[in-house]
């Protein structure tokens, strides 16, 4: 049953243009981690297989999100660095993402996520570097 976390973020998630546009869906979360989805469309492939890009995006979202349920409302994410490792190619399935807080310094994040098919089957790992930014600094830039 998803908790504080999950009613927290379930609505900013929804209002996000770019994560709905993808279709990027938050399905659950706890303190310090997220389980999001990316639903398969035709347009993301290139030309058969779902583009890399789309798959970051997951991967960049679910971090920010995960990071989202240790500092909201005081303060709001953005990526430093991220980067990622593609290990099997996805055709025509849905991509789910469990992104985790591994180190939450007073400036600077770390996270790691994990991308598979329904069936469990990896596709890609990721590590970031986020940064906490106060509300009112997130809202200038």
């Amino acid at each position: 049953m998803p908790g504080k976390e999950f009613d927290l973020l379930k609505p900013l998630s929804e209002r996000n243009p770019y994560l709905n546009f993808l279709g990027i869906e938050l399905l659950d979360a706890g303190e310090g981690w997220v389980k999001m989805k990316l639903s398969f469309r035709p347009e993301f492939l290139q030309p058969f297989t779902v583009h890399g890009g789309a798959i970051y995006s997951l991967a960049d979202a679910a971090a920010a999100h995960a990071l989202m349920t240790r500092i909201m409302p005081e303060q709001y994410p953005t990526t430093v660095e991220q980067r990622i490792n593609f290990l099997k190619a996805v055709k025509d399935q849905d991509v789910y993402c469990e992104a985790t807080i591994l180190n939450l310094g007073r400036t600077l994040a770390y996270a790691e996520a994990t991308m598979t098919t329904a069936d469990g089957t990896l596709v890609a790992k990721s590590a970031a570097t986020l940064m906490r930014l106060d509300v009112a600094r997130a809202k200038k830039e």
